[in-house]
């Protein structure tokens, strides 16, 4: 039998080993690249040797050979620059350490290897508290190997669970995570600085080989500065933290099924909500996070880091770093600095650097590019680039339309075949002023303005003779190109007139008229030309009126509603 000594001393030993169970960690102090032990950057490989390449030759031949792309930031990385790699057996690691030097690290993501400029090494000195037996909490400062001064806003992130924080001006950190497993990488990261990971081993019942691995991705061309920061949705919507935390991740994120917030900093994802991509984001006011990969719902905005893909619906708008895939509909409007392949419906406006789909805006909509694209605008469309159809209200403008334009007012463009509107700047189309005679005789000035094909006509005359009531005309119409050589040139018009008293007094009388217009070209700028017309004629206002419509050869019957034959004769000035 044991003595109540004995019984005692060992409960007290039993206690401790329990203690110490606890508090066990293993943990990695030294950086490490996070691609290191990754299947390409540990990939054997064999390069020759060159007496003098460029970095980008060597990156083309690694992807021909190793499947491979390449992720860096052009103004640190240039791709032109000279290198004279030798001969080369071992891993493809090794060989980028070799030819690029050690200021430089890599990671691998999928298929890409992001090269980053990090001369600067980091420590980490940490510890574990349990204060709860569901809750450990990871405190510890960041600090700068070579200087030993802390690290102020470096990333420490745990992607298993979706949690992160940022070091404050002292390098410290608080994380708290739930021991949903017993081993965590808690990763470290800031800009300049090579990546730093601590493994942390916490004595929890749980069986690891049944833990689903989350899913990571990256965002090729996060490097590229597309302005959501700078813009002023970023400005007051987004924190300078959240761009601390894009920047020291680079273009990593993480997949989550869904996630829940009120305003982008109250989220169901907390700090690290901002390098998450969800398939379903509620956002009960509005939300900010990396992307959506499914549908996002906001009640008054959504903003995403990078990519949507999916359906996204804002009460008042949706703001898009990166490259949309599907459907936005907002009630204000949609601004996207990627490119949008889809629909854009916006209340207001819709705003996007390259699209490829539809966009529809209440007010206008602006594109830099637009090629294979219909814009459909009650005021306004914009496109600085290519653009394939434009309807507005008002006006529309383009580099080069591969389809028509369609405005109220005025359509604006270098080259634009087919516009119609009651003017049109078209730098390579038709712009030509006429002085010419009609049938009823009626001297008119009209200005032709269009396509290659398609033009508008805006005329305005007098009568010559004695008309009754009606002493100007003023005409509309539309006109295309036929045929047009160095010597000869034929057109058809439809036009509409109306007809004014010596007051300018509008009368109720109309004309409409179908030409075919043959000109011959007496020089380069000025032709001639004599074109018969069909016409039809409303009867003058202060006329009593004969029964039926008359058929006439030549001229109108003021008395009737007439059909006659006509024609006009001038001469034309190309401007």
């Amino acid at each position: 039998m044991f003595s109540k000594q004995n019984c005692t001393d060992s409960i007290m030993i039993l206690f401790f080993i329990k203690r110490i169970r606890f508090y066990i960690l293993f943990s990695l102090l030294c950086s490490f690249h996070w691609g290191l032990a990754q299947q390409k950057l540990a990939a054997e490989i064999q390069m020759p040797a060159f007496s003098k390449t460029t970095v980008g030759e060597v990156f083309q031949l690694l992807k021909e050979r190793q499947d491979v792309l390449f992720s860096f930031n052009g103004n640190i990385l240039q791709m032109d620059s000279v290198i004279y790699p030798r001969a080369y057996r071992g891993n493809l690691y090794d060989y980028l350490d070799g030819i690029l030097g050690k200021e430089y690290s890599f990671k691998e993501l999928g298929k890409h290897i992001i090269v980053q400029y990090t001369p600067q090494r980091m420590s980490v000195d940490f510890e574990v508290q349990t204060p709860r037996k569901d809750k450990v909490v990871i405190t510890g400062y960041i600090k700068n190997i070579r200087t030993n001064n802390p690290i102020s806003n470096a990333s420490i992130f745990d992607r298993s669970a979706l949690l992160s924080t940022l070091t404050d001006k002292n390098g410290y950190f608080e994380l708290d995570v739930k021991k949903k497993s017993n081993l965590i990488a808690v990763n470290v990261s800031k800009e300049m600085f090579r990546d730093t990971s601590v493994m942390v081993i916490f004595p929890i019942e749980a069986q690891i080989g049944d833990k689903k691995k989350r899913e990571y991705g990256y965002f090729e061309g996060y490097e590229e500065d597309h302005g959501l920061y700078r813009s002023f949705f970023g400005r007051v919507f987004l924190s300078p933290a959240q761009q601390i935390q894009s920047m020291n991740l680079g273009g990593m994120f993480l997949y989550s099924p869904y996630q829940i917030s009120m305003t982008p900093g109250l989220s169901s994802h907390g700090f690290i909500r901002s390098q998450i991509v969800n398939k379903f984001s509620l956002n009960i006011i509005g939300g900010a996070t990396a992307g959506v990969s499914g549908v996002e719902l906001g009640g008054v905005f959504n903003i995403n880091q990078y990519n949507m893909q999916g359906f996204q619906v804002a009460g008042v708008f949706n703001t898009v770093g990166g490259n949309v895939g599907g459907v936005q509909l907002a009630g204000v409007g949609n601004r996207v600095f990627g490119t949008v392949k889809g629909v854009q419906i916006g209340g207001v406006l819709n705003k996007v650097d390259t699209v490829r789909g539809i966009q529809i805006a209440g007010v206008a909509n602006t594109a830099k590019e637009a090629t294979r694209t219909t814009q459909l605008a009650g005021v306004l469309n914009n496109s600085s680039g290519n653009v394939g159809i434009q309807i507005a209200g008002i006006a529309n403008k383009a580099k080069k339309v591969r389809g028509f334009q369609l405005a109220g007012i005025v359509n604006i463009a270098d080259s634009s075949d087919y516009p119609i509107g009651l003017l049109n700047l078209i730098k390579n189309g038709e712009k030509s002023l006429s002085l010419a005679i009609d049938e009823n005789r009626y001297l008119g000035l009209q200005f032709r303005s269009g396509g290659r094909v398609l033009y508008s006509v805006l005329s305005v005359g007098a009568a010559l003779v004695d008309d009754g009531p009606s002493k100007y005309a003023f005409e509309v119409g539309l006109g295309a190109v036929l045929l047009n050589t160095s010597k000869f040139a034929l057109r058809t018009e439809i036009t509409t007139r109306n007809h004014l008293t010596d007051k300018f007094k509008l009368l109720d009388n109309h004309q409409s008229s179908f030409r075919i217009i043959p000109a011959y070209k007496l020089t380069e700028t000025l032709s001639i030309f004599v074109a018969p017309s069909f016409n039809y004629a409303e009867r003058d206002e202060d006329t009593i009126s004969g029964t039926g419509t008359r058929w006439k050869t030549w001229g109108r019957d003021r008395t009737r509603n007439t059909f006659y034959g006509g024609g006009i004769a001038g001469l034309m000035l190309k401007l």
